[in-house]
């Protein structure tokens, strides 16, 4: 087995997918670091256990949300492209057809489950942020950001049909 420390960024610098070395401060190893938390939180949206057809779109996403990391790292094969955004709109949109019409803003509360969708629905808010400073500097697909942005509208579905009635909803000046 290899063994896992390598040394090379004990001095401040790290390697992309394809061989050039940036600084650990770099904006690009925020977004990259963003997604990791992503994906490791969408684990352990899973270890709670939300229904099989739940269990199956998030684990799907996981391996995405581990390409996209990759592409941000400047690995280009495995692209995500505009067919895997628009998964995600047809997922949102079998999901949505079991909950009633927002009528008010919902906070992120409820049960377990859910609170922990809406932790990792801000959590892909702040990649997806991160990702578009990045870009400035680097080369990232568009669909990358498209598929963080289309990603966080899922969780927020998710999040409002695994509360299965039991939003909480904003009540002003409270």
């Amino acid at each position: 087995m290899t063994r896992i420390y390598t040394r090379s960024g004990d001095t401040g610098e790290t390697g992309l997918a394809n061989g050039s070395r940036i600084a650990k401060q770099d904006q690009l190893l925020e977004a990259i670091g963003d997604i990791d938390e992503l994906n490791a939180h969408i684990g352990l949206i899973r270890a709670a256990k939300p229904d099989a057809i739940v269990d199956r779109q998030l684990a799907t996403i996981q391996h995405q949300l581990f390409d996209i990391g990759a592409q941000v790292a400047q690995y280009k094969d495995n692209p995500i492209d505009s067919q895997h955004v628009l998964q995600l709109e047809q997922w949102i949109d079998l999901h949505q057809q079991a909950l009633p019409s927002i009528k008010q803003f919902i906070l992120p509360a409820g049960n377990h489950i859910a609170s922990q969708v809406h932790l990792a629905r801000s959590i892909c808010r702040r990649a997806e942020r991160h990702v578009w400073l990045a870009a400035k500097h680097h080369h990232i697909e568009t669909e990358v950001m498209q598929y963080l942005n289309r990603f966080s509208d899922y969780l927020f579905v998710l999040a409002r049909l695994l509360n299965k009635d039991h939003e909480v909803f904003w009540q002003p000046g409270a």
